[in-house]
């Protein structure tokens, strides 16, 4: 892969970092998901990283249990649409849920439901802030939250999702109308706090005042609603032969500043924000198997001149984040009913993602830079 090409929209400082990381690099490795199964399983579930059976016996029944692993590359079967990971008792019919989730400042701290998020999108805000676009399918949780109001955003962000349901709390009157025209025109069903009658949002008043004390319950949101599997948006499969090592990659928006470090023991992309571990409710650090960092240009809303918008559609440069890896890509999305294409910028080969979850981060150009060896030993401390 051509160097100049590969720094391309990285900060100078990181030459050195991929000159030691290519110089490591190798080729794509096999993904297995272990499977444990027994004689009398009832219930399956699918996580990110495992596939497991559970079984509740009689008093008289011996349970006998084989663990395998299987190449989610070999699966024949069924697939979470969201993740490409194995589906072993099919699609689940229901539709996709998008959330807008605050990320302002510590108020908004600490968050609950990402981890279950199948993909996340970050975009700026206001003051080089960030929010994120959380989108669930394949697991729901118990909750989530902060919730927040919709921004102009994220209207095209999720308008390849085949009408999923979009929750959010509020908006300014600008952006209200335009969430409404949406809706209308059938990119996705509306479910705003404000109009809510099923009681699924409520505050709580021990995550702060509002209005970060925003939740919604998913489960109850979506009840029995009737609906279909949305269709997939990204392209699973093997690790590009063009990927080389790196240690994370840090974006630096003007207000805050954002680092995905490597984690070999879980196999995935550790989430730090202002230099500190960006934890959950339940203290685990937010992370994810596949990061997208895509540049986009950002324009002022029509709805609101304060607010940034991100322009989702069209094309442009980027890069792709997984097994411990780097490749710099382009994107496609001509229009937004269609799914996102990547591309590897040095072959024009089409770029698969990890079988996985994945975070999706709306970069300026200029934004990102490698993390050099000391910066990541730094996080890692």
């Amino acid at each position: 892969m051509r160097i100049s090409t590969f720094l391309k929209g990285f900060k100078t400082s990181a030459c050195l970092t991929l000159i030691i990381v290519a110089a490591s690099a190798c080729g794509a490795t096999e993904k297995t998901v272990a499977v444990r199964t027994t004689t009398s399983s009832t219930t399956t579930t699918v996580t990110p990283t495992t596939v497991v059976s559970t079984v509740a016996p009689t008093v008289a029944e011996i349970e006998t249990t084989t663990t395998t692993s299987i190449n989610p590359e070999e699966w024949a079967g069924a697939r979470h649409p969201l993740t490409g990971l194995p589906a072993e008792d099919g699609i689940i019919p229901r539709p996709a849920l998008a959330v807008k989730i605050g990320n302002n400042d510590v108020n908004s701290l600490p968050h609950e439901g990402l981890l279950k998020a199948d993909i996340v999108y970050e975009a700026l805000i206001e003051a080089g802030k960030t929010r994120f676009l959380g989108v669930y399918q394949s697991l729901l949780p118990e909750r989530v939250a902060p919730v927040r109001s919709a921004r102009s955003t994220d209207i095209s962000l999720i308008g390849n999702l085949s009408n999923p349901h979009f929750a959010y709390w509020g908006s300014n009157q600008g952006v209200g109308a335009e969430v409404e025209e949406a809706e209308r025109s059938g990119t996705f069903v509306r479910q705003s706090a404000e109009l809510d009658s099923t009681g699924a949002f409520s505050r709580d008043p021990t995550r702060g005042d509002s209005p970060y004390d925003g939740v919604l319950d998913p489960t109850y949101l979506l009840g029995d609603i009737p609906g279909s599997a949305p269709a997939a948006i990204f392209d699973y499969g093997i690790l590009p032969n063009s990927a080389v090592s790196t240690l994370g990659i840090r974006w630096e928006t003007g207000g805050r500043v954002i680092e995905y470090l490597w984690d070999r023991q879980s196999s995935s992309w550790q989430r730090f924000q202002d230099g500190s571990p960006l934890l959950d409710a339940d203290g685990v650090q937010l992370n994810s198997e596949n990061v997208l960092l895509l540049y986009v240009d950002y324009s002022r809303s029509n709805a609101d001149p304060n607010s940034p918008q991100a322009q989702s559609t069209g094309s442009g440069d980027g890069w792709l984040l997984r097994d411990g890896k780097i490749v710099g890509i382009t994107w496609d999305r001509q229009f937004e009913a269609l799914k996102w294409s990547f591309y590897d910028d040095d072959t024009g080969e089409l770029v698969n993602l990890d079988y996985g979850r994945t975070w999706v981060a709306l970069a300026k150009l200029g934004e990102a830079s490698l993390l050099t060896p000391v910066e990541a030993a730094l996080l890692s401390d």
